[in-house]
């Protein structure tokens, strides 16, 4: 009971907190090009005169955002949004809360997890800072979760157009569909490809596909593919900033919190360290020991129990692959739920109390603000926040993260020497 009154005392202060304040990401992606003939007291309303999408005739993100927020744009003022956006986000995490617990039951998880999980899952900083600045990953994270239930419930057409509808919100999920290829689930791969299809053409005749190429998706696009030189230079302020591999990088950056620029901020005080070799050998660590494993247990017949673990490890890891080898601020870590709550359950499953210790490592990495931030700051005497991102603590949670779960997918391979419960 204490533990349950700690959450919901955490989460009430953030969203006492999220009243006065709504600008995230999300508000600078507002309003929509579509918008300007659909609502055009929304899209001069003066409270979005900041926003990057402000009276510009393109779009930020993708098309899924767009399409699922379509009916925001009869609103006739950020303020509105804001104001509805908070309880209708509280519901789908929510949501994403009861698909993760139905998920770990067919796992095999007791009643003794909820707490636990319910804990894990609600002091998690990235999903507090997401759902604070009402970020659409809230909707991409439920997504997520509803297709790892799917999955675990033979619906695997269904998990395949829940990711497809999410891969069009920033992309870099499309690699989803890799995986069902991998596994050969050819329905399952049809459908994604389907959902894709029908996703683009409701785009197209709603809003124009061409407007969502003419903005930054070009920049990190091309952030993406720069996978060797990179260097530092020197503003008129005289702060660094990355080019090459690290360009989007900048001293002393309080938002960005991916592997890539992790290793760029190490770079920047370690003349040692080399990002994109580091970056692209522990690609091809991950990439090998992955397709290894999958080899293995594709030449194995596997109890039910094994298939259903194997399954949410496999979805963990593209998850968390999507969410920490690209460009991400720090509130697309709300993702990293779902492998987390996967390697709990499991762990906890299977009382393995040293596996417990290294996933409670991972998790306080990632998410060092289980307190409130400005109780440390005062505690401190100074930024907290700022040592925590200059330092990458947030890089050695997701490479443990990374680990973790690959570890746990080697380990199925051994399924008939050891013991797992159905």
């Amino acid at each position: 009971m204490l533990v349950i009154a700690v959450v919901i005392a955490r989460v009430a202060g953030v969203t006492w907190s999220a009243t006065g304040r709504t600008r995230g990401d999300f508000y600078a992606s507002m309003p929509g090009a579509h918008v300007e003939a659909l609502n055009p007291t929304l899209w001069n309303s003066p409270d979005l005169g900041a926003a990057w999408g402000y009276h510009t005739s393109t779009y930020y993100h993708g098309p899924t955002q767009y399409l699922t927020l379509y009916p925001l744009g009869l609103l006739d003022s950020f303020a509105q949004i804001a104001a509805i956006l908070l309880p209708v986000y509280a519901g789908v995490l929510a949501l994403m809360f009861w698909l993760l617990w139905r998920a770990a039951q067919r796992l095999g998880a007791d009643r003794g997890l909820l707490v636990p999980m319910f804990a894990s899952t609600f002091l998690f900083f990235p999903l507090l800072q997401a759902y604070l600045q009402r970020e659409f990953e809230i909707v991409l994270t439920a997504l997520f979760a509803g297709a790892l239930l799917a999955l675990l419930a033979e619906r695997r057409g269904r998990a395949a157009a829940l990711l497809a509808y999410a891969a069009f919100f920033k992309y870099i999920p499309l690699m989803f569909s890799g995986y069902f290829l991998l596994r050969r689930w050819w329905r399952a791969a049809a459908i994604f490809g389907a959902t894709s299809l029908a996703v683009l053409a409701i785009s197209h005749w709603l809003f124009g596909l061409e407007y969502f190429f003419n903005n930054n998706v070009p920049g990190h696009a091309r952030q993406v593919f720069a996978l060797w030189g990179f260097g530092f230079g020197r503003d008129q302020t005289g702060h660094l900033y990355g080019t090459g591999f690290c360009e989007g990088w900048v001293e002393h950056g309080s938002t960005l919190a991916n592997l890539r620029h992790g290793l760029c901020t190490m770079a920047s005080t370690h003349a040692w360290v080399n990002p994109p070799a580091i970056y692209l050998l522990l690609c091809a660590i991950v990439a090998t020991a992955y397709l290894w494993t999958h080899a293995r247990l594709e030449r194995m017949t596997l109890p039910a129990a094994v298939e259903l673990r194997r399954r949410a490890i496999e979805l963990s890891i593209v998850t968390t692959i999507c969410s920490c080898f690209f460009f991400a601020h720090y509130y697309y870590l709300i993702a990293l739920v779902i492998p987390l709550n996967v390697l709990l359950t499991l762990y906890w499953i299977d009382r393995r109390h040293g596996a417990l210790v290294w996933w409670g490592i991972s998790y306080l990495l990632i998410s060092a603000f289980v307190i409130p931030l400005g109780v440390i700051n005062r505690l401190a005497g100074t930024n907290f926040w700022e040592i925590y991102m200059w330092q990458s603590w947030f890089w050695y949670g997701e490479a443990l993260l990374v680990g973790l779960l690959m570890v746990e997918y080697a380990r199925l391979t051994r399924s008939n020497r050891l013991h797992f419960e159905s």
